[in-house]
């Protein structure tokens, strides 16, 4: 047959051998991980797609080309003899009778897939499912591409929900493979990996691609590791190695296997340093030493585990992932053996370099958050020791400690600038290696996505973590750089900023004869103003000390959750500031950390202190009553319950009833964890019934006692407003927030306007063409319209939408059209098409030309003859639709010139394209498209035409 050979070895032969190139392209681009868990294919990594997309677009060219010019539509005459059996019935009865075009039909949905555009390939499939209704193999097919789409979509149920219904009888035998593979890699993304290994065994055994049997063979070897398999793992990933892989997957696969060798550990680390000494290497010496460092951990033998994890750390070259799991491990161990400080940093830099999808985040980045807060105490309290201690040497000796600190200082900055040099060299090295593959300015390097270089989250998630590193965590507000905003908010002065003015420095030095500062880190001065000399200064210091010191014990207690180090850190406390008035509160931070460890002995302990030596304490009137542990249990239940009436007291403005229960806390219950919240809604009410003044000084009363409460922030910035010349407005309260929104939305109904419809002409309009038909006619109409939209207008697309208008009436839209003109001379121009028009006629279709924003509105409050009847300007009984239409289309008989310029311009220098009516789906299902690109309708109360369940009827001839 003429039209099958001329397809299969002309047309369908360039489009495979440009997606073959494609997929060879996207291997290229990839950049695996081969230390996690790897995916089934490098189009999971989605942004691999944009290496390929000429190719796919090429692909997709060629297959449409191929079933445009080689379709065969007409059946061939009826052989009677074999009118009656099955498979003569089949081959009679199907659409398309050039074999050939099968494939170039799966190619192009193939090719849409690894162009990532997933939601086409979506559509493509499911009508070449219909479009070969007979073929119960090609219906299989589409089914497992669908099932892939879907999944790499991460519409995990949808993809389910469609595996389960495909037969697996019904595949031929050269598909079992892509059955295989297709369940594998589904539950690779639902992390079944025990569940996965006998799809990916089979897969393997029916792959022939020679790269792809090297990837499957690698995750096979990764999945057995990964379930404890260790023998068939260190078989796979040997395997691996045999099968001459690329070299970074031949490297991981060897790293991978020494670290499975654990019965003979002393060859395990004899072929991992090996593996240093080879200059092939040099870009990986991360990862051996990170191998080493895990045989040791494996013997429980730390100290070297932790050197080879530096050494690790400091020979990484690439800082990606690999070092961010390095860091992690490192960080890991710091923490079990509680040296939070050395573990702090390793959090930190990992949590910058991990994405927020991988396991580990939320937990690397919540430990380097209360590390940092930990970390920032400590080394106040590290700072002020040392500097006390400088404080009580002699000059001599002190200069001699400062000059050490300074030499130290230049050593390192000098070697760091070397290193720093070395790197520049290696970079511009890299850069000049690869000028030649630069992308031409303002070509997007981002994968496809068009975002700018800075919306890259990794690199918001680094500068947030530089910002807090610095700052620490600030609220949003004004003045954002003070750390104490309660101390500078009332002071009598203004705050010097950290960025005054130089210039106004120098003239203040000058005028009060002070001494000049010296910021210069490289002389002696710089360090020996900072030592405490005077009493004062000495007094600043320990107090600096003693605020630290609760603080870390408080993130210790209620952070991190390490009791020992909290109950030291509070005996510290308690003995280097015995006078101190946080004393009571240590104390019974103690007492709360026995008690929760059931140790009611030490408990007892703590409470006595308590009772006897702070007897004005406001733990004194509770902890001293015989039945103090009822009354602390009484407590727990009922605080909530008192604060949940406490505040709908507040919203329904009965500030007495506030006043009242908040007396009864005080009285009852002084040691309620929600004494704060208490006295922000007791404030607040004071504000709306006393005097400023009053209010003021409730609200200092609680930002000084509970600096750490969360409403102590608002406090301060209700405070940071009276402060500014604001005065809080007394009467009663705006309510609960959600009677508020309900309030604001009932003025909002109330405020709306009556609608109505609109005769302006400029803007969006469409074409409705209604019928009373059935869906199929409406169907054959779609088809008809979409294969004349595709040869008549290759620069301006027109989308094609069916909507249900009622019971019994369809509506063909056509949308797209910029105004009322252009929607006229389309109108004219499919008038002109015999074969739209002849099949118009037949199905009695009506023909409304109407605005968007008024087809809005008969989707809403109004119906299609309220439209008509403001059209031809009637309030009585509108025309019959298809007269208004006929008088609304002879307004204008011309075509807008730009039109025809565009129109006539396309027709001559551009080639038809194939049409392809795509089920483009979302979610839910919307209907089947004649276009590119789908346009959805408004949501309605209208059930839509069709479902994902729903077989749309076989497509007309054209």
């Amino acid at each position: 047959m003429y039209q099958d050979v001329n397809t299969r070895f002309n047309v369908y032969f360039n489009g495979t051998l440009s997606y073959e190139e494609g997929l060879t392209n996207i291997l290229k681009t990839n950049k695996e991980d081969y230390s996690s868990i790897i995916p089934m294919y490098p189009i999971s990594h989605h942004s691999n797609a944009s290496g390929a997309t000429s190719n796919m677009d090429r692909t997709i060219e060629k297959c449409r080309k191929a079933i445009k010019l080689h379709s065969i539509k007409v059946k061939p005459e009826k052989d009677y003899k074999k009118a009656n059996l099955p498979e003569y019935k089949l081959f009679y009865n199907q659409e398309e009778f050039n074999p050939a075009l099968k494939q170039a039909w799966l190619l192009l949905g193939m090719s849409e897939f690894h162009k990532a555009d997933f939601l086409g390939s979506v559509g493509t499939f499911n009508y070449i499912a219909r479009h070969y209704a007979t073929d119960k193999n090609m219906i299989a097919t589409c089914q497992l591409w669908v099932v892939r789409a879907y999944g790499e979509m991460g519409w995990i149920y949808e993809a389910e929900q469609v595996l389960s219904k495909i037969k697996q009888d019904d595949l031929k035998q050269s598909n079992v493979g892509l059955f295989a593979s297709v369940n594998a890699d589904l539950l690779l993304k639902k992390h079944q990996y025990v569940e996965a290994i006998p799809f990916l065994e089979l897969a393997l055994s029916k792959e022939s691609d020679k790269d792809m049997r090297q990837r499957f063979s690698y995750l096979l070897a990764q999945l057995y590791q990964k379930n404890g398999n260790s023998k068939s793992a260190y078989d796979g990933f040997t395997k691996v190695i045999k099968m001459n892989p690329p070299f970074e997957m031949e490297f991981y696969a060897r790293i991978n296997r020494t670290q499975l060798d654990v019965g003979n550990i002393t060859n395990v680390r004899k072929e991992l340093k090996k593996m240093l000494k080879n200059g092939n290497n040099k870009d990986y010496l991360d990862q051996i030493y990170f191998a080493l460092g895990n045989t040791y951990l494996h013997r429980a033998d730390t100290a070297n585990a932790i050197e080879n994890y530096k050494l690790s750390v400091e020979k990484s070259t690439r800082k990606g992932i690999d070092k961010g799991v390095t860091l992690i491990t490192l960080g890991d161990i710091y923490y079990q053996k509680r040296n939070y400080v050395l573990a702090q940093p390793c959090y930190d830099e990992a949590g910058k370099i991990i994405s927020n999808e991988d396991e580990d985040y939320g937990r690397v980045t919540r430990r380097g958050e209360m590390l940092s807060e930990l970390v920032t105490q400590n080394d106040i309290v590290v700072l002020q020791d040392s500097l006390q201690r400088l404080s009580l040497l002699s000059d001599t000796k002190r200069l001699e400690v400062v000059n050490k600190i300074i030499a130290k200082l230049i050593a390192d900055e000098k070697t760091a600038a070397e290193v720093a040099l070395k790197e520049s060299q290696t970079n511009n090295n890299a850069i000049d290696g690869d000028l030649a593959n630069m992308p031409p300015i303002g070509m997007n390097t981002l994968g496809g996505t068009g975002e700018w270089y800075f919306y890259n989250p990794d690199l918001m998630r680094t500068g947030q973590s530089e910002f807090q590193k610095k700052w620490g965590r600030r609220k949003l507000e004004d003045n954002w750089r003070r750390t104490n905003k309660a101390t500078s908010l009332f002071a009598e002065e203004p705050a010097v900023d950290s960025n005054t003015n130089v210039a106004q420095n120098d003239t203040t030095k000058a005028s009060t004869g002070k001494k000049e500062v010296v910021n210069d880190n490289k002389t002696p001065e710089f360090y020996l103003r900072q030592i405490p000399g005077t009493p004062a200064q000495i007094s600043k210091s320990n107090a600096d000390i003693a605020t630290a010191l609760f603080s870390m014990g408080q993130i210790y207690k209620d952070k991190i959750q390490d009791y020992p180090m909290a109950k030291r850190t509070f005996e510290e406390f308690i003995r280097r500031f015995g006078s101190d008035e946080r004393v009571p509160d240590a104390y019974f931070q103690l007492y709360l950390m026995e008690i929760k460890n059931e140790n009611q002995t030490e408990a007892n302990v703590y409470r006595n202190m308590l009772v006897t030596q702070f007897p004005g304490s406001k733990y004194y009137k509770i902890l001293s009553q015989p039945d103090y542990t009822a009354r602390i249990e009484k407590m727990y239940r009922e605080q909530d319950s008192i604060y949940s009436v406490t505040y709908k007291a507040y919203n329904d403005n009965d500030f007495n009833a506030v006043f009242e229960h908040v007396a009864f806390i005080h009285k009852n219950y002084p040691l309620s964890t929600l004494m704060p919240k208490f006295l922000f809604l007791n404030a607040l009410s004071i504000g709306k019934k006393d005097t400023p003044e009053n209010f003021k000084t409730a609200l200092d009363s609680l930002v000084s006692n509970y600096p750490q409460s969360d409403v102590s922030a608002m406090a301060k910035d209700i405070l940071a407003l009276i402060k500014q010349g604001k005065e809080a407005k007394t009467g009663t309260t705006s309510g609960s927030l959600l009677a508020k929104r309900d309030e604001n939305t009932k003025s909002e109904i109330n405020e709306i306007s009556p609608q109505q419809f609109s005769s302006e002409k400029q803007g969006k309009h469409r074409i409705m063409l209604i019928c009373n038909d059935s869906l199929s006619s409406m169907n054959r109409l779609q088809y008809n319209v979409a294969s004349f939209n595709f040869s008549r207008f290759m620069i301006k697309d027109f989308d094609l939408i069916i909507n249900k208008m009622d019971s019994a009436q369809y509506a063909l839209s056509v949308t797209n059209l910029e105004s009322y003109d252009e929607a006229q001379w389309y109108l004219n121009s499919i008038n002109s098409d015999e074969t739209i028009s002849s099949l118009l006629n037949k199905m009695n279709a009506r023909k409304v030309i109407i605005s968007e924003s008024n087809y809005a509105l008969i989707r809403t409050g109004f119906n299609l003859n309220d439209y008509l009847a403001f059209m031809t300007g009637t309030n009585g009984k509108p025309q019959k639709v298809q007269e208004v239409a006929i008088k609304i289309t002879k307004k204008s008989e011309s075509k807008p010139a730009n039109e025809v310029k565009n129109n006539e311009v396309a027709q001559n220098t551009t080639k038809p394209e194939e049409l392809k009516p795509e089920n483009k789906i979302s979610k839910p299902v919307e209907q089947p498209v004649a276009k590119q690109e789908v346009k959805t309708e408004p949501k309605t109360t209208e059930k839509p035409v069709t479902t994902a369940s729903t077989q749309v009827p076989k497509q007309p001839e054209v």
